[in-house]
C-alpha cells in the first residue's frame, strides 16, 4: 500500500506540469491542436485510481509538456488519446509496440533508441561512440529533473620497468 505522501507528491507534480502546460499552450498555432491537447489533459487527470496509474500519468504529462513547449505536437499526442486505461498505453511513451520484444520491437530499448532511424548518424554521439551502441546506457534510469551523469574509471596496468635502466 502506498504513502499518503506518495499520491500528494504525485499530484503536486501532475498540477505543476498542468500548469506549465497552461503557460506554453500559445505555442500551439491550431485550434486542432489545443483540442487534442484537452482531449490527452482530460484523460490524464481522470487517471488517479492507483499510485501506478498516477506514475504512469504523470510520465505523460512531462512528455506532453515537453511536446506543446516545442510547438509541434508529436505522437501520440497529435492524435487523441485512445479509450483504453492509461496502464495498457505505457507503450506509447517509448514508441514500441505494445508486446515489444518481436523481430522488429527492440527489448529493452530505451527512450533515445525507439525514435532513432537505421543511419548511425541520426544517433546521439554517446551512442555512436559507445562500444555496445548505448545499449547500457539506454537500460539506465534517467531522473525527470537533474542531471544524468555517467562516469567509467578505467585503468591499464602499469608498465613494466626496463631493469637494465636501473
Amino acid at each position: 500500500m502506498a504513502k499518503k505522501g506518495d499520491s500528494a507528491e504525485l499530484n503536486y507534480d501532475m498540477n505543476y506540469n498542468l500548469f506549465l502546460l497552461k503557460t506554453s499552450m500559445q505555442n500551439l498555432k491550431s485550434a486542432q491542436e489545443k483540442h487534442c491537447v484537452n482531449r490527452w489533459v482530460h484523460k490524464l487527470l481522470a487517471s488517479n485510481k492507483t499510485v501506478a496509474e498516477m506514475k504512469i500519468r504523470n510520465d505523460f504529462m512531462f512528455q506532453l509538456v515537453m511536446t506543446v513547449q516545442e510547438g509541434t505536437l508529436k505522437a501520440p499526442f497529435n492524435q487523441y488519446p485512445p479509450s483504453l486505461p492509461l496502464n495498457n498505453l505505457a507503450y506509447l511513451l517509448t514508441g514500441s509496440a505494445p508486446n515489444a520484444g518481436g523481430k522488429d520491437g527492440k527489448k529493452g530499448a530505451g527512450a533515445w533508441e525507439c525514435d532513432l532511424s537505421s543511419e548511425d548518424t541520426e544517433k546521439p554521439m554517446l551512442y555512436r561512440q559507445s562500444p555496445d551502441g548505448g545499449a547500457f546506457l539506454a537500460a539506465q534510469p534517467v531522473p525527470k529533473c537533474g542531471a544524468f551523469c555517467y562516469l567509467a574509471v578505467v585503468s591499464k596496468p602499469p608498465a613494466k620497468e626496463d631493469k637494465s635502466k636501473l
